[in-house]
């Protein structure tokens, strides 16, 4: 039988059209396998691969700006929809930290693409200075006024650091009740769930995952576990996404792939001591579909984490 997938975090490159400045050799981050995605990725490519698993369909995707022109955004939306694509949605890159006229009139360019949903500024490291920033404020109250429209929140959430910037998030999160927040690759949980329950870093993770889950207006995807860990285990994987479950609800999560970052991965092969090899989008979700929070899932769980919330939250039916 086959399963249909919405991919609700993935990146189309054509090095040709864009910048992609962070994936230059010569600019960070500086992966010694970052040229293993240093390549063009178009949707007809990704379709090529899962036709070889009749099991996999691809019934949509978002697209999440990937640094193809930060300084012109709407270029980005502009080379995506000149793709035949499918059933999409794309996330545009916005400065948060631009005067508010100057954001307006960026929102306003990016409002001329049909494929818009939503809009990502990396928070990372540099997520107190941006949320305590009189500009971000106004500009998040900007996006706030646009119905159904999405902020992906990506920062990590398992280091003290994120202990002093939750009062920050939920702030913004509370005051922009009508801006839906979606947390990226999970907040970047601890590597691997440690035997000791009492360590540290995954009490944090699970103690900033409790406190957004509590607002209705926050969902989380579950993906970039190799931003973690090349070699991360699928116990893993279903440790951190049964969590994320239990806290935001079925209704609230979402599986996604990161493709072609997904690619970093490694899994052993089938051959016991057989070398580690690099998944390709295929086995990324064939070892999903596997794992056993999705086997221990009903057919609606299922399908809700793989296809309907993702249709649902990032409006794909329109």
């Amino acid at each position: 039988m086959t399963v249909n997938i919405i991919d609700p975090h993935l990146h189309l490159f054509d090095r040709s059209r864009g910048d992609y400045h962070w994936l230059k050799s010569e600019n960070p981050p500086f992966w010694p396998d970052k040229s293993l995605i240093r390549h063009d990725f178009d949707i007809e490519a990704l379709n090529n691969t899962l036709h070889t698993n009749s099991k996999i369909n691809l019934a949509g995707f978002v697209h999440i700006e990937a640094g193809f022109d930060n300084a012109e955004p709407w270029h980005e939306l502009e080379y995506i929809e000149s793709l035949p694509c499918q059933k999409n949605r794309t996330i545009a890159s916005i400065d948060l930290l631009v005067t508010p006229e100057h954001f307006q009139a960026t929102l306003q360019r990016l409002q001329q693409y049909q494929s818009l949903i939503g809009a990502r500024h990396i928070l990372d490291e540099q997520a107190a200075a941006i949320l305590t920033n009189k500009n971000a404020q106004q500009n998040f109250a900007k996006l706030n006024e646009i119905t159904d429209f999405i902020f992906e929140l990506q920062l990590p959430l398992a280091d003290e650091s994120a202990i002093n910037l939750i009062p920050l998030l939920t702030q913004t999160i509370t005051t922009n009740s009508q801006l839906r927040f979606v947390i990226n690759h999970a907040g970047f949980p601890p590597k691997r769930v440690p035997k000791d329950i009492n360590c540290h870093a995954w009490q944090l993770w699970q103690q900033h995952i409790s406190e957004l889950a509590k607002y209705p207006n926050v969902f989380i995807k579950c993906s970039g576990w190799e931003m973690q860990d090349r070699e991360y285990s699928m116990s893993w994987f279903s440790e951190v996404t049964s969590f994320c479950i239990s806290t935001f609800s079925i209704e609230r999560v979402m599986l996604a792939s990161n493709f072609p970052l997904c690619l970093l991965g490694k899994k052993l092969g089938k051959e016991v001591g057989k070398e580690l090899r690099h998944k390709s989008y295929v086995s990324y979700w064939q070892d999903i579909l596997e794992s056993t929070v999705i086997e221990q899932c009903s057919k609606n769980e299922k399908n809700a984490l793989l296809f309907s919330n993702a249709l649902r939250i990032y409006q794909l039916s329109n």
